[in-house]
């Protein structure tokens, strides 16, 4: 979805139609945050960097688009899980999006409340994930971190927590266990009742 969204945005502000969703995928999952894909995707197809107002404007531009594809709230259908998960755990909800924009959709989607807190950009997922562990008192073994990337391993890692990765399309089961995922599952729906 952020891929196609990007493009949109692309096309809509720099007449750049063809090329973005290859380049953005091939970007994503790395750890990069939006303005970081924003720069590499500019210096890719319009062989300059952005100015501060184009990063604001692609900024706020992708937020509309990703907000308004996000309506189909793609964790709702996982409301059970995601409630017996945060009577037993310290749950919160970390991305590489610009926090505000990852706020206002958990609230759009009525997910907001299965969270004891949520974070985003433009921090990265380590500096989150420390600032969970410091902040809450944590020891690394207490946190199990879900992620969707490779960079979710890599960053769990760092920090010493456990990782289990919800598997897209084109990610290798067994090249996320490869690099350390305790566990591979499809959807949240199908998280393991008890511990790792």
């Amino acid at each position: 979805a952020k891929a196609r969204v990007m493009a949109l945005v692309f096309k809509e502000k720099f007449g750049v139609g063809k090329g973005i969703v290859a380049a953005y995928r091939k970007i994503a999952g790395t750890g990069k945050n939006r303005p970081e894909k924003v720069q590499a995707l500019f210096q890719q197809f319009l062989k300059r960097k952005p100015t501060k107002k184009e990063l604001q404007e692609v900024d706020e531009h992708f937020g509309f688009h990703y907000e308004q594809s996000m309506h189909a709230c793609p964790l709702f259908r996982c409301i059970s899980a995601l409630e017996g998960l945060k009577k037993r755990y310290f749950t919160f909800l970390l991305s590489l999006e610009n926090k505000r924009e990852v706020v206002r959709i958990a609230r759009h989607c009525g997910l907001a409340a299965y969270f004891h807190e949520i974070l985003g950009g433009p921090k990265s997922k380590v500096e989150n994930l420390q600032h969970v562990i410091e902040k809450h008192h944590l020891s690394s073994k207490e946190v199990l971190y879900v992620g969707d990337s490779a960079s979710d391993i890599v960053a769990a890692k760092k920090v010493g927590v456990k990782v289990i990765i919800l598997q897209k399309d084109w990610h290798s089961e067994r090249a996320m266990r490869k690099l350390g995922a305790e566990a591979v599952i499809r959807s949240l729906c199908e998280m393991p009742e008890r511990g790792l």
